[in-house]
């Protein structure tokens, strides 16, 4: 592509080109537009304001992956145009602009809340108070923002889908079963895998195969790794040499962490980031959820026809309730992955139908839930999403009406 045609597009509004403090432009691939030039201002407004937020994310997420094989330079193209944009919009409100990306990856902006840069953005009002890095990582937000860890997630899923169609003759809860150990066993032993994939899940071996890797070893603290106590996952070691969960919200259960036994010479592997992220987080709660279910003594079918959703539970009273179980940072983020209503089963569709975040978020409160509502392009009623402790009073409450 010539320099000339870029300029062009960019005369005709097709792509969006920055100028750097010094002087070079630089041209946003990502916001390219064919045809005619867009007359949505509304839309180009976001996409100026949102777009240097999601390509810094994007940008330190490939930057993290580029660390675990350690290869320092160059910077990945991503994060370089994201923080030259950064840049841009501080010079323009003749405010301190970060030094570079080193600078940008420092306390001094990228572990800090957007609302602490101390420059006007246009953006979402509850991104402002999130942070690109934590412990020196990624964020859940950052994750969430840059989405390329949810197509990993998706990808694999859909290898599940195509091969349990094949095989779900022979063995109907095939899917559950994937699903369930991914949840269970985020951290297992390469001889434990070997012996679920040959004897419990074989129509699945090579995609199971796929979906875990070797655990970093500079995760270990006198020589062992350490599972979370409340999640399961892998403890990693912060700047102090102190273990933690990479999920934050797991250090408010206070439980204490569990050293992971297995075989000196057995090698010991973990879910990638976005299994872990997309499948291990929120099927915590889908599987607490299930619990407290069968323990009321409630027929519940955990993912019922592949997934069509998390939690299909039938009541004494034959009423069917279909739950899908969420765990985002951002809400208004999570409201846009929301496309349609939840489906219903042919054979026994529901009555009613939940959103239901993890309590592990519960803090969010009332404002977490109006940002999903307000920005869902799907209309549900306030009465339909819920944190998970409002919808288990909500199941005893319709649980006692059944029995009266």
């Amino acid at each position: 592509m010539s320099i000339d045609s870029l300029r062009r597009w960019e005369e005709k509004g097709k792509i969006q080109a920055i100028r750097t403090p010094s002087g070079q432009r630089r041209f946003d691939v990502d916001s390219y537009v064919p045809g005619d030039k867009p007359d949505n201002k509304k839309k180009a407004k976001s996409t100026d304001s949102e777009s240097t937020l999601r390509q810094i994310a994007k940008g330190v997420v490939q930057y993290a992956q580029q660390m675990q094989k350690s290869r320092l330079f160059p910077y990945p193209s991503a994060l370089q145009l994201g923080v030259e944009k950064l840049q841009a919009i501080c010079v323009m409100q003749n405010k301190t602009q970060p030094q570079g990306i080193p600078d940008f990856l420092s306390s001094k902006w990228g572990e800090k809340p957007i609302k602490d840069w101390a420059i006007e953005i246009n953006c979402p009002e509850e991104w402002k108070n999130v942070q690109f890095i934590e412990d020196q990582k990624p964020s859940g937000f950052c994750i969430e923002l840059d989405g390329s860890y949810i197509n990993e997630a998706e990808r694999i899923q859909n290898e599940v889908m195509e091969e349990v169609f094949k095989k779900s003759l022979q063995n109907p809860n095939l899917y559950v079963e994937f699903r369930r150990l991914l949840v269970t066993r985020p951290v297992i032993t390469k001889g434990d895998l070997d012996v679920k994939s040959v004897l419990e899940l074989k129509p699945l071996q090579k995609v199971l195969e796929d979906c875990y890797e070797e655990a970093p070893v500079s995760y270990k603290k006198q020589g062992k790794f350490s599972c979370c106590g409340h999640c399961g996952g892998l403890m990693h070691r912060t700047a102090d040499n102190e273990l933690k969960c990479e999920n934050k919200h797991c250090f408010k259960q206070k439980k204490q962490d569990v050293p992971f036994e297995c075989d000196q010479d057995d090698e010991v592997l973990w879910l990638k980031k976005g299994l872990r992220y997309f499948i291990h987080r929120p099927g915590c709660a889908e599987l607490r959820i299930e619990k407290r279910m069968k323990d009321l003594g409630l027929e519940v079918t955990l993912y019922p026809d592949c997934d069509k959703y998390d939690l299909h539970v039938v009541f004494p009273d034959k009423t069917v309730w279909a739950v899908d179980v969420k765990f985002w940072e951002s809400a208004y983020n999570l409201a846009f992955k929301v496309n349609s209503p939840i489906p219903k089963l042919p054979h026994q569709p529901y009555h009613e139908s939940f959103f239901v975040f993890a309590s592990e978020i519960k803090e969010y409160g009332d404002e977490y839930i109006q940002e999903f509502l307000n920005h869902c392009p799907v209309k549900f009623k306030k009465s339909q999403v819920m944190f998970e402790d409002t919808f288990l009073q909500l199941v005893d409450k319709k649980l006692k009406s059944c029995q009266q």
